[in-house]
């Protein structure tokens, strides 16, 4: 896959400062990491859709070259969707296909809730939400994880992968994220102090997101090697909440940076409101 070099860029949000990337044009796509993901994780698969697409991904705050002045307000998952609205309003002409995983799946979420204008199609791909699927082992691995990020970030790290089974999912030939930019210690103490609590605190539920106002699609996937783990049964269960069958996708929880030919495939169908199967 040849590599398309971005557009880069910031722009002021409330308290801070986003860092972006931008390729192709067309109507717009915005692209929202999970975990430690920064604007480039995805890179492979932004190359693709900028075929067609004007393909935005970025930094969240506090994480790598996205920045965060003392004093400002405490990260949420409204926060993070507000930082994705103003991008948005900066970079797209009007509403944009979102897609997340993971926590980005979570922010955007929160996104069509606090600002459905902004939202075209939203595909959210296993999102973690206790509000959906209450598991209490779950909970106490959770907890497990917070107490090691408190101590070792990285054995929490390597915790929260095992969990998810991001750690063992499969990859297309050729796949393969750039090296990380920012520093990793660093992202991971304020992806535990931060980021995690703001997962676990999210009161988000099935009814707040069914009611989300028309023409905003909400598609909910999972991939196909994560059938039974937690986050894919969030995801199945919000689509039955929302009166719709699960998409899968190929991999597992890591699919969109593990299959990006794939994945850029099925979602051009889901942009165009096709059924995949």
């Amino acid at each position: 896959m040849a590599s398309v070099w971005p557009r880069q860029g910031t722009v002021p949000v409330e308290g801070g400062e986003l860092y972006y990337e931008a390729r192709g044009a067309g109507d717009p796509v915005l692209l929202v990491q999970g975990a430690l993901g920064e604007a480039g994780t995805t890179a492979q698969l932004a190359d693709v859709l900028a075929e067609h697409y004007l393909v935005i991904s970025y930094d969240r705050r506090g994480l790598s070259r996205s920045t965060v002045r003392q004093g400002a307000p405490p990260v949420t998952l409204s926060r993070h969707a507000a930082d994705a609205s103003v991008l948005l309003a900066e970079l797209a002409a009007g509403p944009a296909h979102v897609v997340g995983a993971s926590i980005g799946a979570l922010v955007g979420l929160q996104l069509a809730v606090d600002h459905p204008d902004r939202v075209g199609t939203l595909v959210a791909h296993e999102p973690p939400m206790a509000t959906v699927v209450a598991d209490a082992e779950r909970e106490a691995a959770l907890d497990r994880v917070a107490e090691l990020g408190r101590t070792d970030v990285r054995a929490a790290v390597r915790e929260m992968a095992a969990l998810t089974g991001a750690a063992g999912g499969s990859a297309e030939p050729g796949a393969q994220p750039p090296p990380p930019v920012g520093d990793l210690d660093t992202n991971l103490r304020h992806f535990f102090a931060v980021d995690f609590p703001a997962v676990r605190g999210c009161a988000l539920d099935a009814a707040r997101i069914a009611a989300v106002p028309e023409p905003v699609r909400i598609v909910p996937t999972g991939g196909a090697e994560s059938r039974g783990q937690w986050e894919y049964r969030c995801a199945e269960r919000l689509a039955g909440e929302l009166g719709r069958e699960l998409v899968e996708l190929p991999g597992g929880h890591n699919a969109l940076p593990d299959h990006p030919l794939a994945i850029a495939a099925q979602l051009r169908r889901l942009f165009a409101g096709d059924r995949v199967r």
